[in-house]
């Protein structure tokens, strides 16, 4: 297996992951609340950055989970050993990073949206000014008389 798929999750781990239904992160997909890849064989690969970013990681309450969860417990021995916070500063860390590349998206899209208002209020502007402008001073407009009436032929 290459380096990219220890990176990312199927829609099946994304689920477990989480602990909602594989439809609930299909439908997060569908909807873009949330972006995925698709591989060759056309399943998802979720980046568990943008995974952690739309639903919060399932609470402890299985025997793997409990079983890290009572790792992070115990004390680390040795002047090598990792802080039991890792873990959990790795997640919350990806979670904030895609949490900022979500907003950097949002930030582009409303730039680009402000520019293309201003190009349409330019050019609305423009049509007005021409619009407004007075009539040619050339032959000027039939007078008309003071009764209301057509004359009697």
């Amino acid at each position: 297996m290459g380096q990219d798929a220890m990176t990312t999750l199927s829609l099946r781990e994304a689920a477990e992951q989480t602990g909602v239904s594989k439809s609930t992160i299909f439908r997060a997909i569908q909807a873009g609340r949330m972006s995925a890849q698709r591989d060759d064989d056309r399943n998802f690969k979720i980046d568990p950055a943008e995974l952690f970013r739309a639903y919060p990681p399932k609470a402890p309450d299985s025997d793997v989970a409990r079983d890290v969860a009572e790792q992070a417990a115990t004390p680390p021995v040795g002047q090598g050993a990792p802080a039991p916070a890792t873990d959990e500063l790795r997640v919350r860390n990806a979670q904030l990073e895609s949490e900022i590349n979500a907003l950097k998206t949002i930030l582009e899209n409303e730039k680009q949206r402000a520019e293309e208002l201003r190009e349409d209020r330019d050019r609305w502007a423009k049509q007005a000014e021409r619009l407004a402008l007075p009539a040619p001073v050339g032959a000027p407009a039939p007078r008309r008389g003071w009764w209301p009436f057509g004359k009697a032929s």
